[in-house]
């Protein structure tokens, strides 16, 4: 023999190779240039909606409150932008949808 491992061995060491290093660098990879696809989304969204938090706040006199709630509502949109499972689509229903929500609770 010269050394050289059999055929199933050096394909089963490969793929566990594969497995615990280049598939989680992988997924590394695509979760940071999809964060970075969606941050200017995510600050867009988050910049309306706390403008109309200041809006509706200027009239009922509780802004920290609804800025507070508006962050609440926010959370969930924003992590399903990051994660690539909302559309820059979405984020007109999204934020409507929390406009709502603030304007129900003043």
């Amino acid at each position: 023999s010269d050394g050289t491992p059999p055929k199933g061995v050096a394909d089963v060491v490969a793929q566990a190779a594969i497995e615990k290093a280049i598939q989680p660098s992988v997924e590394s990879c695509v979760a940071r240039l999809t964060a970075m696809e969606t941050a200017g989304d995510i600050s867009q969204l988050r910049r309306r909606v706390i403008e109309i938090a200041s809006s509706i706040s200027q009239d009922s006199m509780d802004g920290s409150r609804l800025t507070k709630m508006a962050n609440e509502l926010l959370h969930q949109p924003t992590i399903l932008l990051r994660e690539g499972k909302l559309s820059r689509l979405d984020i007109d229903n999204v934020v409507k949808s929390i406009e709502n929500e603030l304007r129900s609770h003043c």
